[in-house]
């Protein structure tokens, strides 16, 4: 059994990983600038999720060789991959078991996100608009971004009236910033890796954040002031929340994105550091196990010859 320790090591890589992302995301999303932090958050949490799916897939292979000789080619030596490749057969089906929960959740994840997101825009596309714009006659406050074939910017009077002009034109600079570098699709990414990966949601909302930040970005850049987009940021964290599939300005961490507009924070591209070290040691383990599983399959085909 001295062979299983150093495999069983390399396969709890990924776990590691995402603890180590969970507890740094937060950070990184505020200390890196936002489109990379987006970015980064983004890659490694499909990374480690992608990692921990495979290696459990491999376990699960490895552990019912013995069991199930139909799995392999018949010109596979069993033995010599049973005193090379450890994997107990309990082992291997708790593997296979728990890679098919988290695929089978991922799975749901993706068809509601999918069916949500086509049902919104179907009912915004309906909505009468200028360009991508459509206001809405209500004196509730709400604004919000829709993806989708026909991408929408949707702001209702109520909020409108309760805005000034540069604080409109900041508003609507931060919605269009979510259509125009489809946020929505890191969102989605992200949420979906953490589906697989359930250590990954504080990543997830991490990538929330450092979206909204990124958008905010734009609309101090479109306007030309941060104090304006910070009043508009207040003005709209009383806006109702958007719909499932919409992305809006401000329901994520509206205090403190409006501390970082007066006062930025120091950008530290070391805060990326850990990230990139835990994806690369993901990388890392899956590579070692599929180069250390190629070469005891070829010494057992050898074997057997």
């Amino acid at each position: 059994m001295t062979v299983l320790a150093p495999l069983l090591v390399l396969a709890m890589a990924p776990v590691a990983a995402g603890l180590i992302g969970g507890r740094v995301a937060t950070r990184a999303a505020r200390r890196l600038p936002p489109a990379a932090a987006t970015v980064a958050l983004t890659g490694f949490a499909l990374t480690v999720s992608f990692a921990t799916l495979a290696l459990l897939c491999l376990t699960a292979f490895l552990g019912v060789v013995e069991r199930f000789p139909a799995t392999h080619p018949s010109d596979w030596s069993t033995p010599t991959l049973r005193e090379r490749l450890p994997v107990p057969i309990p082992v291997g089906l708790a593997a296979g078991g728990v890679a098919a929960a988290l695929l089978g959740r991922a799975a749901r994840h993706l068809g509601r996100a999918v069916a949500t997101a086509r049902r919104t825009a179907a009912v915004v596309a309906t909505w009468p608009s200028v360009g991508e714009l459509t206001i809405v006659d209500d004196n509730a406050a709400h604004a919000y971004s829709v993806p989708g074939r026909n991408r929408r910017v949707v702001v209702s009077t109520g909020l409108l009236r309760s805005l000034t002009g540069p604080q409109r034109r900041a508003l609507l600079a931060h919605e269009q910033a979510h259509l125009r570098h489809h946020h929505h699709r890191y969102a989605q990414l992200a949420r979906l890796a953490a589906a697989a990966h359930p250590t990954l949601s504080p990543v997830a909302r991490a990538v929330d954040r450092a979206i909204e930040r990124w958008a905010d970005a734009v609309a101090v850049r479109a306007v030309g002031d941060p104090v304006t987009v910070a009043h508009a940021l207040g003005v709209a964290a009383l806006a109702a929340p958007p719909p499932a599939g919409g992305l809006g300005a401000a329901h994520h961490d509206v205090v403190d994105r409006v501390r970082d507009l007066l006062e930025p924070p120091r950008r530290r591209s070391r805060a990326a550091v850990p990230l990139a070290l835990a994806a690369l040691l993901c990388w890392a383990s899956v590579i070692a196990l599929a180069l250390y599983t190629f070469s005891v399959v070829e010494l057992s085909e050898s074997t057997l010859g």
